[in-house]
């Protein structure tokens, strides 16, 4: 009879022990990822949470659906800002063919596009965009807003272009980038508030211009509100010639003479840019050139306005002036 009693107990514990071991088994199961209940309701809930496409409004008024992760991105002449937030084009803007060499370090490999006149809709049809982004209305020249928002959803930024970094915002926002754009602003106004004050310590207040040789027509001097004029006389803080009176006007080489105030002068040079005028005596006798204060500087990015171009203008002038 006790052996009848034992042998019932042990019986008992094998159960009770085989059915421990099958829950264990199961959640193991589980945890590996099968097709078990909880990895559905894992994924139902990862795509419920991922972002929702949005309708916001563009500078023309109109109500654009933006996707939420664009993938292919056309938005001729905003690489720079792009680059600026870690975003890669599908294609990038071009003059006769040629892009931004300043930024080819990271976009050499983005196909160019053909910008003359103006976007049209078959080359922003042949990248197969998911989001075209126009800086301002005056990138469609080549088509319209409908021609363009057949292809994908077009939204365009902003009616003033020279806003750098408002419209930097506003793509930051458009892109869902916008703690990227925020930082990007705020590394931007740091260097240029060190490169202000190295400058300042290593030449006091100076004159400086910005000069685009145009040959026997005379010159161009950039003005304040004009591309890398605003980086001299606003961020810089350089003094501006009494010659200076617009923002990129045309001057006769006979005012060459009035340049005699400028400490500093900038000679726009780049592919297909005329040469300071040498050998014009004129020139030779402006205090800047007989003290060798003449720096050749790239049109690439000083004949622009954005994140990326004005630092490399901060260390071109910092290394010109600051020894």
């Amino acid at each position: 009879m006790k052996h009848a009693r034992t042998w019932v107990n042990i019986t008992a514990v094998c159960v009770i022990t085989s059915l421990f071991l099958a829950g264990c088994g199961a959640g193991n199961d589980t945890k590996q990822g099968g097709s078990s209940p909880t990895a559905a309701q894992s994924t139902e809930k990862a795509v419920q949470t991922a972002a929702p496409d949005r309708i916001m409004k563009d500078a023309m008024g109109h109500e654009v659906k933006v996707p939420a992760q664009p993938k292919n991105i056309i938005a001729p002449f905003l690489e720079d800002s792009m680059t600026a937030i870690g975003v890669k084009p599908a294609a990038q803007w071009s003059a006769a063919g040629e892009p931004q060499l300043y930024l080819q370090n990271v976009l050499k490999d983005v196909p160019v596009l053909d910008m003359n006149g103006g976007l049209k809709p078959e080359q922003a049809l042949s990248h197969n965009p998911d989001l075209i982004i126009m800086l301002a209305p005056t990138y469609m020249k080549n088509g319209t807003y409908e021609e363009f928002s057949k292809i994908a959803p077009t939204f365009v930024l902003s009616t003033n272009e020279n806003d750098w970094r408002g419209n930097l915002t506003k793509l930051g926002e458009v892109l869902g980038k916008t703690s990227e754009a925020e930082q990007a602003l705020k590394k931007y106004d740091q260097q240029l508030k060190e490169s202000k004050e190295k400058i300042h310590a290593a030449i006091g207040d100076k004159t400086a211009v910005l000069l685009q040789s145009a040959d026997e027509k005379g010159f161009k001097l950039f003005g304040a509100n004009f591309y890398s004029g605003n980086m001299l006389y606003q961020g810089f803080g350089f003094k501006q010639p009494k010659l200076l009176k617009g923002d990129y006007d045309t001057y006769s080489l006979e005012a060459l003479a009035q340049l005699d105030d400028v400490d500093y002068i900038f000679v726009l040079s780049g592919k297909g840019r005329a040469k300071a005028p040498v050998d014009n005596p004129l020139w030779k006798q402006l205090p800047a050139v007989k003290q060798g204060h003449v720096y050749e500087v790239d049109s690439g990015h000083w004949f622009n306005q954005n994140a990326i171009a004005n630092k490399l203008i901060m260390d071109d002038v910092l290394r010109s002036l600051v020894k």
